[in-house]
């Protein structure tokens, strides 16, 4: 995903890379890259690079704040902010807070309870999946029907996790830009995701995997713009197809950073996905932006 996004942007004119990178892996090959050992403090190391850019675009999950904090750093510079704001990454970063202003706004949405406030109710008849507010990919997850045995499981993170009804049908997501409340659908995704047991595993995608159903998800991605929209740039959206029929998508949650379909979506829809990012954000009046026309090539991206 890194390598993807440094390629892209290397190849705009007159643009110079700085970032960073762990001291035990190869640097990037398309950027000055500073290596970071565990000696060094590398929230000092970013802010450096932030002061040295003229813009920056973050890269790293919403878990405990991280993206939050980044992003922050680059308003504080004053330097353009290549993405959503801290106050978007905020709504989003929290599943429960995303849920609430998307229902809020008519979206249809898996439905979302705090996990202390679910464990009060008398909750019956279905399996369940509990995952942290703010955690990326299927971490800290579990699946249950079982309601006492997920009760049990809940004990010490009713104030980190929420829980959801589970859904049957395919494990979705669309890739799209977004800039005050427009929306501009890059590619309908199927993602890789296994049942271990009570446990998820996050594979991959496979881009363009859904593409059939590209009106369907264009209309979402247009929904979810326009009840959030301070969402700016390249954003992902991970749904359900809720028995396999497209016209029951459910958003599941908000990603306001890159994804892991980034890795190949310059593949999958034949341009410089990073590129038409800068132009979004550069140009006055958004509904004078209009997006090339995308090739729908399938893609597998596995983890």
């Amino acid at each position: 995903m890194r390598d993807a996004l440094l390629q892209e942007l290397a190849e705009i004119d007159g643009v110079e890379l700085l970032t960073a990178h762990d001291y035990r892996l190869p640097a990037p090959m398309a950027a000055t890259s500073v290596p970071v050992s565990p000696e060094e403090d590398v929230w000092q190391i970013w802010g450096s690079l932030i002061a040295h850019a003229d813009a920056a675009w973050v890269v790293a999950p919403e878990s405990t704040g991280l993206l939050h904090r980044l992003t922050g750093m680059v308003e504080a510079e004053g330097k353009r902010l290549l993405g959503c704001s801290s106050a978007a990454v905020k709504l989003a970063g929290s599943k429960f807070d995303t849920f609430q202003a998307l229902t809020a706004a008519g979206v249809a949405c898996v439905p979302t309870w705090r996990a202390d406030v679910w464990m009060r109710q008398q909750a019956m008849g279905e399996s369940w999946v509990a995952k942290p507010d703010d955690g990326v990919s299927c971490e800290d997850s579990c699946c249950l029907n079982d309601v006492e045995a997920l009760r049990g499981w809940l004990q010490g993170r009713e104030h980190t996790h929420v829980v959801q009804p589970w859904r049957n049908g395919a494990a979705a997501s669309l890739s799209m830009l977004c800039r005050d409340g427009r929306a501009w659908l890059l590619s309908c995704n199927r993602q890789l995701v296994r049942r271990d047991g009570n446990e998820f595993r996050y594979e991959g995608s496979v881009i363009n995997g859904l593409a059939q159903y590209r009106d369907a998800f264009a209309r979402l991605a247009a929904d979810v713009a326009c009840a959030m929209p301070a969402l700016r740039g390249y954003v992902g959206v991970d749904l359900m197809m809720v028995d396999d029929d497209p016209s029951r998508l459910e958003v599941l949650e908000i990603n306001p950073r890159l994804t892991t379909s980034y890795a190949g979506l310059h593949e999958a829809t034949g341009i410089n996905v990073a590129k038409l990012v800068t132009e979004l954000m550069e140009v006055q009046d958004p509904a004078t932006f209009r997006m090339p026309s995308l090739c729908e090539k399938i893609v597998e991206i596995t983890l």
